[in-house]
């Protein structure tokens, strides 16, 4: 490449044409001791930068170094101010000035006659590029009964005509032969060749100069165009065709494909995370755009580290989401605000550098509220940003979870396919986001095993963490990277609901869908009988959409139903439509009104057969106390289950005796239990996580663990200390006294 630094300006584009008098000193050369030299010269702070010390009236000018006179530049003639020259392959001679763009080989005329000249042409060189009547170094391809194909790079092959061999030798593939141009026509990728007698010549390497074209400029009308991209490896594909590089650049994210073999992975020295310069055609491919690979290198050095930080730059502004405010007033969601975004953030960003993203969420209707709220906006962001039309089920995955913790069982299914995922496909490790789940110190175990592999975390919840390490931090959030929380700001305030905070966070991430969601945090908000404030304020979008309290209960009733029953699955298909996300109110109301006499007529039984079963007696201190052996007298593996069945029985007494009567209803098996408290509890400051604490102090051989909210929960225990557990509570409950 006979692209230099001017030998005139040595690089800088700028020489010296005069002086003039040095505007710091006025031509004196030096300046008073006091002088503010901050105010005149960035870098000098005091006067030892300069070697003088305090105590001399004067000092040499910093500036003109005591001359008097400063040297004044123009522009150099030679490069025109671009630093670089073009000079001749062979001799070295001066063409003029260099910028990016344009030919980096030139042979002067007195070197083209003294010399025979023989061009190697890299892979970025393509058919255009290719002059009539110039000799090339090539590499037999393939011998035919008619020619031999000759090829000049990985992609430029043209036909010398048997007539044209010199016959003078064996021709055998592989072998480097040189060429004459007959012919070239790049419109059909042709090139006619003649062997060239040639024994003494020049070889002049041709480097052609492409501009990087951001991934985000990628049009149909670059089609069959060769462009330069740098980017970073994302996904590694080895279908039984090409090899397929998933690439970001920050601007945008494209496949680039390379052949080796069917079957075979080219380039195997590229994987993902590494920083890359491709070279290629623009194409097409299932009607999205990817590039052919002509050449792919791994940058290094200074030149990755830039790359990076630029790609780095640009995800951080695509991913910054836009303040949208909320759907409500609430001076909780404010104080939240930062950290809404932030979570906004992170998710948006996974989505702009093409991560996999995995949804866990609570398996009740704030639970899947939540993670329909957060898919809804998800999920159409991947399929307008991936070139796969099929990204959104590779790229995303909702699963919710049983138990009201990120349990082992779930994270380490999670690390097995994330892991599986990785190794047979090259994804990136999934950014996790976790809802109306994993916000307590239950979670902690699941998250150490996460950041052992460096996923990142983010929490949407609003169960108490429990543990503080001071007043806005709990213990959890040293094991995630953002935690949404109404508990950080106002502690007790779980009425503010997971699905209601997921909503709020759905309409950063993509406000485009906010009409779609925005009745959702009613439904949520009645699944988990929230009586904040905001929620009062959540029904009025919910009637905007055709929903009275009435359905919005039918609702909640019908997806605890189902969910029941769906386990482990997302109830994709079907959730959508008793969420009414799909927006057709006459087909959501035909399959609630379908299921919810089902339901309904389920609980009543239920209820009628465990009734006479309940021991319920009002302690000293006027609480109403329920109790009742699920593992006795209860249906198994049948809805509703013991957590559903407690609530059942708790909303009967709260209906025959009042919502405000302190009412605790504590429904157990062989080693769990379910309490449920009415608002009638709140002068006896009642708190089950208080309890809990209690019990795990009172009885440590017992095994105590769990909590929730205040007013609901469950607790764990070893099956041998149930007598000790459940007397334990009994006697908690007993010591509460009105007003205490």
């Amino acid at each position: 490449m006979a692209v230099r630094d001017c030998p005139e300006c040595h690089g800088t584009g700028k020489v010296k044409v005069g002086e003039k008098e040095c505007p710091v000193c006025g031509g004196w050369g030096y300046v008073p001791a006091e002088f503010n030299l901050s105010e005149h010269l960035k870098g000098y702070r005091n006067l030892q930068n300069i070697g003088v010390d305090e105590e001399v009236d004067e000092i040499p000018c910093p500036e003109c170094h005591g001359k008097g006179v400063v040297p004044v530049y123009d522009t150099c003639p030679t490069c025109g101010g671009t630093g670089k020259v073009l000079v001749c392959d062979i001799c070295g001679r001066v063409k003029g000035p260099w910028e990016p763009g344009m030919e980096t080989t030139w042979v002067c005329p007195e070197c083209e006659r003294k010399f025979k000249v023989v061009y190697v042409l890299d892979n970025a060189c393509d058919y255009e590029d290719v002059e009539i009547g110039s000799y090339y170094k090539g590499v037999i391809d393939r011998v035919e009964r008619f020619g031999v194909f000759v090829r000049l790079n990985k992609h430029v092959l043209g036909l010398i005509k048997k007539k044209d061999l010199l016959g003078k030798r064996q021709y055998v593939p592989g072998q480097e032969i040189i060429v004459q141009v007959l012919d070239v026509r790049p419109d059909k990728r042709e090139i006619d060749f003649l062997e060239a007698p040639l024994t003494k010549y020049r070889e002049v390497q041709v480097k052609k100069e492409l501009p990087v074209t951001p991934i985000g400029e990628l049009r149909e009308e670059l089609a069959g165009k060769t462009v330069k991209i740098r980017g970073k490896v994302t996904q590694v594909q080895v279908t039984g065709g090409p090899t397929v590089f998933t690439l970001t650049d920050g601007t945008g994210i494209t496949w680039a494909a390379a052949f080796e073999a069917p079957g075979v992975r080219a380039y195997p020295n590229i994987n993902v995370g590494d920083i890359v310069e491709v070279i290629g055609k623009v194409s097409f491919h299932a009607g999205k755009i990817q590039v052919e690979i002509i050449d792919m290198y791994r940058l290094w050095g200074p030149e990755a580290a830039e790359v990076k930080k630029k790609i780095e730059e640009e995800l951080d502004r695509k991913a910054k989401p836009e303040d949208v405010g909320f759907l409500v007033k609430s001076e909780v969601l404010e104080a939240l605000k930062p950290r809404i975004m932030q979570a906004a953030f992170m998710i948006r960003r996974a989505i702009f550098e093409g991560r996999p993203i995995i949804l866990r969420h609570h398996a009740d209707t704030d639970g899947y509220t939540a993670g329909v709220a957060l898919e809804t906006a998800i999920v159409p962001l991947i399929e307008k940003v991936a070139p796969d039309p099929d990204a959104r089920w590779h790229l995303f995955k909702r699963r919710p979870s049983r138990a009201p913790f990120y349990e082992l069982e779930d994270v380490l299914k999670d690390i097995i396919f994330m892991m599986e995922d990785h190794m047979r496909f090259g994804d990136e490790l999934p950014l996790i986001v976790i809802v109306d789940n994993g916000g307590t110190s239950e979670d902690i175990p699941a998250y150490k095993r996460l950041k052992a592999y460096g996923v990142k975390i983010v929490v949407i919840d609003h169960h108490d963490p429990r543990d503080w390490v001071s007043e806005d931090k709990a213990a959890v959030d040293e094991y995630v990277d953002v935690h949404v929380n109404p508990h950080h700001v106002k502690r007790g305030y779980y009425e503010l609901t997971a699905g209601m905070l997921a909503t709020e966070v759905a309409r950063f991430i993509n406000p485009e869908v906010e009409d779609r969601i925005k009745h959702l945090p009613a439904i949520a908000g009645t699944g988990d009988r929230s009586k904040a404030p905001e929620f009062y304020q959540y029904l009025e979008y919910a009637k905007e959409k055709g929903l009275t309290e009435e359905d919005l209960k039918k609702i909640a009733e019908v997806i605890d139903h189902e969910a029941f029953y769906w386990k482990f699955m997302d109830g994709r298909g079907i959730i959508e439509e008793i969420l009414l996300i799909t927006g057709n109110l006459q087909r959501h109301r035909m399959l609630v009104e379908s299921i919810y006499p089902e339901v309904k007529a389920k609980q009543e039984k239920v209820l009628k057969a465990v009734l006479p079963h309940v021991k319920s007696v009002v302690l000293p201190n006027g609480i109403r106390f329920n109790t009742i052996d699920v593992e006795m007298y209860a249906p198994k593996f049948e809805y509703p289950s013991p957590g559903k069945l407690s609530g059942i029985i708790h909303d009967h007494f709260k209906e025959k005796y009042g919502e405000d009567s302190p009412i605790v209803t504590l429904a157990y098996g062989p080693d769990f239990a379910v309490v449920r408290a009415s608002d009638g509890m709140a002068k006896y400051n009642f708190d089950l996580n208080r309890i809990v604490k209690v019990l795990e102090e009172k009885l440590p051989d017992a095994g105590v663990e769990g909590g929730g909210h205040s007013y609901a929960g469950s607790i764990k225990f070893f099956e041998g200390k149930r007598k000790e557990v459940l007397e334990a509570f009994a006697k908690e409950i007993l010591k509460l006294k009105a007003g205490a």
